[in-house]
This record gives structure tokens, sequence and C-alpha cells, in this order.
């Protein structure tokens, strides 16, 4: 579905504050079925991109595992002597994180299905400077920078005989651990460059700037933001009435 940038960024928005203000897992089940639903809508290919981020997968289960044995509370289901190892509280908190970060991936997944000299005029006509809607384009832009640069790592491991998918599950979230830091490190170095090339060709130089293509909202498009807006609404109040929103 073939939508303004500025609708995108409104469901983008909606979404992950729904994720950020829902505090029951049942109601941010909802909202993540909702953002699923969403980018199937607008025919997001959300298999490739589990695909392309499925090393990250493993570290968002291995952080929801840790959270899960460190939050103490509910009923006791694991102990070692007087030592509560996992609790019914601690593992709602860790379906919480999970669910929250899907929500998070589908939002963004919406984010990058856009062109980013789409999303920067979108950000421009909504009124933000042009370093801030440029600053959240190369954001975007730097996701996929970084999975192939630790794609890139892990094909080297490959190369020297060094078989990931063979090992233990803990060695293989430790190696994981240890691939972060280089791949972060290519990222920062190619951010330098990107800001070298901006400053040699005199970025920021003027203060007004013009656009090439003027966004137009759509009749679909307000159609799309009325209902958006409404069902957020309506998912708020439904969430204060019966206690699933987080206080303020």
């Amino acid at each position: 579905m073939k939508l303004d940038p500025r609708v995108r960024l409104l469901i983008i928005i909606l979404i992950t504050s729904l994720a950020v203000l829902a505090k029951d897992i049942a109601y941010l089940a909802i909202v993540f079925a909702a953002a699923a639903l969403v980018d199937i809508i607008m025919k997001l290919d959300i298999m490739g991109a589990i695909k392309r981020l499925r090393h990250f997968l493993w570290l968002i289960l291995f952080i929801a595992f840790v959270q899960s044995l460190t939050v103490k509370g509910g009923t006791t289901l694991i102990s070692i002597k007087s030592v509560n190892l996992l609790t019914t509280k601690g593992i709602g908190f860790a379906i919480e994180f999970v669910l929250r970060m899907g929500i998070i991936l589908f939002a963004g997944l919406i984010a990058a299905s856009s062109d980013g000299r789409e999303m920067t005029d979108g950000l421009l006509k909504m009124g933000l400077p042009y370093e801030f809607a440029f600053m959240s384009a190369i954001t975007l832009r730097f996701l996929p920078v970084f999975s192939e640069e630790f794609r890139s790592r892990m094909n080297a491991m490959a190369m020297r005989g060094i078989d990931i998918k063979k090992m233990p599950i803990g060695k293989k979230i430790k190696i994981y651990g240890y691939l972060i830091a280089p791949a972060i490190s290519g990222c920062i170095i190619k951010s330098r460059e990107l800001a070298l090339a901006m400053s040699s060709r005199g970025f920021g130089a003027h203060k007004k700037r013009t656009m090439l293509r003027e966004l137009k909202l759509t009749a679909k498009d307000w159609v799309v933001i009325v209902i958006s807006v409404l069902l957020t609404a309506g998912y708020l109040a439904f969430m204060y009435i019966y206690g699933g929103l987080f206080s303020l």
C-alpha cells in the first residue's frame, strides 16, 4: 500500500507509543498483532526481515532469558536452596520485553520500506529542521549497515573454519557478544567518512532548502490517518478504563 511518508511516520509513532504505554502482556499482545497486521496490509516482507535479523533475535531472546532470572516476584517456579531462580513475574517481564521488541521491529520495518529521501521530505513537511530530518533518515540508513557489518564478521569467522551453527547456545551467545563491538566500530568509521563527505559538499551552507517533490495527502491518506488515530485513542481509553495503561 503506497502511503504518504507522513502517514507512515504517524503510524510508527502511534504503534510505538502503544508499545510503551501498555503494561500488561495481554494488551501488548494485541498491539503486537495489530503491528503485524499493519505490515501485512502494507505488503511488507516480514519473513525476509526476520531472516536478515535472525542473529539479533537470538540476542533479544538472551536478554529476555536474563531478565526472567533477575526479576523476582510472584510464584517461584525454579529455586536452588533459598535462591529463587525463576518466578512467574520474571517470565512475565521477559515476555513483555520480547513483545515490545517485536512491535518496535514491525514499526522499524514500516520505516525501512520507505525511501530515505521520502522520509526526509515528510519530516520537513511536518515542520522539522532539515538537519534533524536528515539525521533521522541517516539513522534508518545505518540499520542495514550495522547488519551488513555484523554479517561480514560472521562470514570472516566462517572462512576461518568456525561453524557457529554447531556450537552450543551458551558459546554462540558469547561469540555474538564479541562481534558486536567491532560491528559498531565499523559503523562509526563509516559515519565519519559520511560526515567528511557532507562537509566537503557544503552541507548546511544554505539555511533554506528547496524540495524536488511536493508531498500532497490524498483521500486514502486522510482515511488511514482518521482510522489510525481513532483506533489508537479507543484502545488507549480501553486500557485506561481496565487498568492496562502505565501511569504517567
